[in-house]
């Protein structure tokens, strides 16, 4: 199993890449056409919606790229925001667990489980004059914590929100050898970008855009001894045909080609994914 993919049958691009070529389907289009061994390959499939994990059907092609000059980054990002929880807060969080205990052994003895509500909402309310401090009107109790030198504890808390879907941004610089060459990557280019725009669609008098190609990445060539990726969208491309100044080939085609794309997960990753 690959780190990072769901046991639901072949969901990853390279499997998606082996069955498609075992179909005896067209393999992936390369540049430059010899391509060496390390490869970052963008399998690109049809958007479709599956709550059970991403699926490799509808391929709609797959382009090979060099092994990118940067961004082979893996990061990680969860959200935590420090919260004041109050006086009260605090004695929420302290009670919750009194309530939860007390609840989690119901119904595992005959005898019906005796829960301390009474203990429970004493320690909701065990603020004494910080509660009531807290409960009157700013002014008068920044006052009164003027005059005593002090205020009620705030309680910061640091609170899991989430996790955020993994971004990733590559760069590519490309020198066309021949006019032949030029066209293949032309032909790319104008390929990647049909595939990350959205389609008109019509039904009856109403017209639809349809969602853009997602993408399966996955670095080839080099074993279990890089990061995994998950189903993403490309939220950005850039192509900068003047990255080494003004030169052009004979044929009036750019002489270096520069790629820049960004792209971002459509599944946040979870402990179970590494395991």
């Amino acid at each position: 199993m690959e780190i990072g993919r769901r046991k639901k049958g072949p969901v990853t691009a390279k499997q998606a890449i082996d069955n498609k070529i075992a179909s005896e389907t067209p393999s992936a289009t390369t540049f430059p056409s010899d391509l060496a061994g390390h490869q970052l390959v963008m399998n690109f499939v049809k958007y479709s919606f599956s709550p059970d994990g991403a699926t490799t059907e509808n391929t709609t092609g797959t382009i090979a790229f060099p092994i990118p000059t940067t961004g082979m980054v893996d990061k990680t990002a969860i959200n935590y925001n420090a919260s004041e929880l109050g006086v009260v807060g605090a004695a929420v969080a302290s009670s919750a667990g009194v309530v939860m205990n007390a609840f989690s052994g119901a119904g595992k003895n005959t005898e019906p489980k005796k829960i301390d509500y009474e203990g429970a909402v004493k320690g909701l309310f065990a603020g004494g004059a910080a509660f009531a401090r807290e409960s009157i009107p700013d002014q008068f109790g920044d006052g009164i914590s003027q005059g005593l030198g002090n205020i009620a504890n705030p309680h910061i808390a640091l609170l899991f929100k989430g996790m955020a879907l993994k971004t990733f941004s590559f760069n590519w610089t490309f020198a066309p050898r021949s006019q032949a060459e030029s066209d293949t990557l032309k032909r790319i280019i104008q390929d990647i970008k049909k595939r990350i725009h959205p389609k008109y669609t019509q039904e009856g008098a109403n017209f639809f855009l349809n969602y853009p190609d997602e993408v399966d990445l996955y670095y080839a060539g080099s074993g279990d001894y890089l990061h995994y990726f998950k189903r993403a969208a490309v939220t950005d491309m850039e192509v900068n045909y003047q990255s080494q100044g003004t030169a052009f080939l004979a044929g009036g085609a750019p002489a270096f080609v520069e790629i820049s794309m960004s792209f971002q997960e459509t599944e946040i990753w979870t402990a179970e994914d590494f395991e």
